[in-house]
């Protein structure tokens, strides 16, 4: 009786210094917020690896440093943690932590079969472009409609982007411009841009049909705009 409660106590300050991490970093005390990190990564929470990742990648009250936060990165992705694993991905895949293009593939596999959307987008990105995987349309196609169908802008953007140029299905600038609108109207900047790209070609007459089309795509995703 005497463990079960010493790990209950255990699990809950692991979850109250998570909080206090959140909390911390949300008022911009970024140096607190290290702190905070580093004494829970020393107990083992794989959210405080992935936090100190996240600092040591961003520069949030540390010096910047690539290697360090894949080291913590690393050490959250092995225990599930998929923001360490999808930010490790990245690193990969942009050249800024060792490692083949397979393994930032895979980690973004592992984050997006636990429905973590960034990891989605990301594991559409390289199906659509061939980088690390066989070049497959269909299946990026499928992972940007799966994260837009779980909210993501990104994922919508790229349902957007996979009709602008005709990928996986027809082309259709209008379907592509109704989906840039949802995109943008969920705050993202990339599908805001976008779809002004698109519209400048595009005749004022059909702007009407694209913002209708917005709406149904939006309502299909069960999003309120």
């Amino acid at each position: 009786m005497r463990t079960l409660i010493l790990a209950a106590a255990l699990l809950l300050g692991l979850g109250n210094t998570t909080q206090q991490i959140e909390a911390l970093y949300d008022r911009g005390n970024y140096a607190a917020a290290v702190s905070a990190a580093r004494t829970a990564s020393d107990r083992g929470d794989p959210i405080a690896h992935a936090w100190l990742g996240r600092f040591y990648e961003n520069g949030e009250g540390v010096t910047a440093d690539p290697e360090t936060a894949a080291f913590h990165y690393k050490i959250a992705a092995r225990q599930g943690q998929n923001y360490a694993r999808w930010r490790l991905g990245v690193m990969i895949d942009t050249g800024k932590a060792e490692g083949s293009l397979e393994q930032a593939v895979a980690y973004f596999r592992e984050a997006a079969a636990d429905d973590y959307t960034n990891a989605m987008v990301s594991l559409a990105v390289m199906q659509a472009t061939g980088r690390g995987t066989p070049k497959d349309l269909t299946a990026a196609l499928g992972n940007y409609m799966r994260a837009a169908r779980l909210g993501d802008s990104g994922g919508v953007r790229g349902v957007g982007v996979m009709f602008q140029l005709g990928e996986a299905v027809a082309q259709d600038s209008r379907e592509a411009m109704a989906w840039f609108l949802v995109g943008a109207a969920m705050g993202n900047k990339d599908s805001e841009n976008s779809f002004y790209a698109v519209a400048e070609s595009m005749p004022d007459a059909d702007l009407d049909a694209v913002e209708a089309r917005a709406l149904a795509i939006a309502e299909e995703l069960g999003l309120e705009l």
